[in-house]
Parts: structure tokens; C-alpha cells; sequence
């Protein structure tokens, strides 16, 4: 199947489900990525729509869109942020699927389309407006709403720790590396074996001996741990105190974690916080938390590994 063709489809579609000239049915299904034909006339056009040409891949066709969306494509953080998100998220998701239907057919790459871009930058200039006090997506300045940080749970511990994990995950760290940063019900513990040797310190030794007499000792309930076997030098000096640990098995903690498992204990932990309050998970509260953690951790360490995000969302 050409691109011409899935556009004259997608176009037969339009007709059978609006048979009148104002394409009503699918104003009123709140379409906004409408595909016409070339005879569309301007009369025709709906009250808060345009008629526009669009391009993909170096073809030309028509369609009606949203004038409101329009505006916040070409004014990025101007105007009612809520409805700018829900507009090009809505616009973002047509455009998505439209495309999705020509990579089926292994027709094109959605590289080509610039509308699906343009949404899509302008949708995350809204997300960092609404995150912060700043204007026109200006976040290296600005300070973070605190109604919004509220609204999002970001300092519940269970909420704040987790975003720490993925920023963690997202750049790559070990556990060794985040242990200070308080997200230790994250962290796995697992048993491994892995031999390692210690110089024991002054404290374990006296900890684990006694003097013999003429030399030290190994306690009785240090010498048959399956896991560690200590060494003493026994010597004829009570100031000589030198010995080794010797680990077989022990148990460490790893950062064994998933970025989309943890973001849907996210989502869990805050719908069932929200039901109790009698409210609700907002439409792009998983984008806006991405949206913070590549603020707050990942941008400023390492920008090429910052979260993906795209209008659609993020899968609960």
C-alpha cells in the first residue's frame, strides 16, 4: 500500500462517518487530525478548526485542525497550560496511530514527520511550565511549583524514593554509588559468592580471640561459620594481634530495578493516595514526573540519558 493510498483510506474513512459537509460526526468525536480531500472548499470549514497542508514524507495533503492547537504549536507556553497538554496530547496520539498504520504496512519512518516533532517539543515546553515557576520552558532558572511538586506526591517518602531509583537505573549507577540517597526499600538484597580477604582490625580481633596462655585464639562461635573463616597469627606476644577475614558468601544490596516496573509502583501507591482524598491520577502526571526526575538528577549529569517522553504518555 502507497502513502497516496493510505491517505485516500484514511479519507473514505472520513466520508463514510460524516456524510454531511461539515464532517460533523467527527468534530463532535473530538477528532483533531481530520484528513479531507483536496475539494474540501473553505465554506466548509468548522467553527475552531483550519484547513491546512501537511507534509510527510514529501507529499502533500489536507487537513482540519484545531485553531487552539495551532496557537500553542506556535506560541510553546503561552495560553491555558492543562488545555495546551490535553490538545497536543490528544493531536499527538492521532498522529501517532496514523503513522503506526503506515509502519504496518512498512510504508515510511516516522522521522519525516515534523507535526509529530513540533507536538511533541511543545508539549514538554508545557510539562516544564507547569513544573515550574519559570516562563516558556525556561527551567534552568526557575524554582519548582510547590502546588504542583504537592499534587504529584514527589515528597512522599514511597514516591521519593523511587524516582531516585530511576534517575539511579537511568544513568546507570550501582548500589554502591546511590547508598546515601535513601533508597534503601528499592534495593535488592541477594547473597553471592564471592571470596574476599581482610586484614582484621584491632576491634575484631579482640572481638573474635582470646589469649590462650601463650597465643591467641579463635572463639568457639567464630570458627564453624560456613560463610567466614578467620586467621589469627599465633605468636608468643600478647601486643601481636594480626589476622585475616575470610568472606565466602555474603549478602549485598543491588539496584535490580526496572524503570517501568517502578514507575507503576509510582502510580499504584499514588492512585490508591488519590482515591482516599477522593480524587484522582491526572491524564499527564506520569510525563511530568519524568519530566522532573530529568530535571532534578539526569540532565545535569549526563543529558543524553535523560527519560523518553512523548504526549501519549508513559503505560500504567
Amino acid at each position: 500500500m502507497t502513502l497516496e493510498h493510505k491517505f485516500e483510506e484514511q479519507r473514505t474513512v472520513v466520508v463514510r462517518r460524516t456524510p454531511n459537509p461539515n464532517i460533523a460526526d467527527a468534530i463532535n468525536s473530538g477528532n483533531k487530525f481530520i484528513i479531507v480531500t483536496d475539494t474540501f472548499l473553505n465554506s466548509e470549514i468548522p467553527l475552531g478548526y483550519m484547513l491546512i497542508d501537511m507534509r510527510y514524507k514529501g507529499e502533500s495533503f489536507k487537513t482540519l485542525v484545531p485553531q487552539r492547537l495551532l496557537y500553542y504549536i506556535a506560541n510553546p507556553g503561552e495560553g491555558s497550560i492543562d488545555d495546551a497538554l490535553d490538545e497536543l496530547g490528544d493531536f499527538y496520539d492521532e498522529v501517532e496511530k496514523f503513522e503506526d498504520d503506515l509502519l504496518e504496512q512498512n510504508e515510511s519512518s516516522v522521522q519525516g514527520t515534523n507535526w509529530a516533532v513540533s507536538t511533541r517539543n511543545t508539549y514538554q515546553v508545557y510539562l516544564i511550565n507547569k513544573l515550574t515557576k519559570g516562563k516558556q520552558g525556561d527551567a534552568d532558572t526557575a524554582e519548582f511549583n510547590p502546588e504542583t511538586i504537592k499534587d504529584l506526591d514527589i515528597e512522599d517518602d514511597f514516591v521519593s524514593q523511587r524516582i531516585k531509583a530511576i534517575a539511579a537505573v537511568a544513568l546507570g549507577k550501582t548500589a554502591d554509588q546511590v547508598r546515601k540517597s535513601d533508597i534503601k526499600d528499592v534495593l535488592r538484597h541477594v547473597t553471592v559468592n564471592e571470596r574476599r580477604v581482610e586484614a582484621l582490625t584491632v576491634e575484631e580481633f579482640a572481638k573474635i580471640t582470646c589469649w590462650a596462655g601463650s597465643h591467641y585464639e579463635i572463639k568457639e562461635e567464630y570458627r564453624n561459620d560456613p560463610n567466614v573463616h578467620y586467621e589469627v597469627d599465633k605468636m608468643h606476644d600478647m601486643n601481636h594481634k594480626v589476622g585475616k577475614k575470610i568472606t565466602h558468601k555474603q549478602e549485598v544490596a543491588v539496584l535490580d530495578a526496572k524503570i517501568g516496573d517502578l514507575e507503576k509502583e509510582i502510580y499504584v501507591h499514588r492512585r490508591q493516595k488519590k482515591e482516599q482524598k477522593g480524587s484522582h491520577v491526572a491524564r499527564h502526571d506520569s510525563n511530568l514526573l519524568r519530566m522532573y526526575i530529568n530535571l532534578t538528577y539526569i540532565a545535569k549529569e549526563d543529558p543524553q540519558k535523560q527519560l523518553e517522553i512523548k504526549p501519549e504518555g508513559v503505560e500504567e
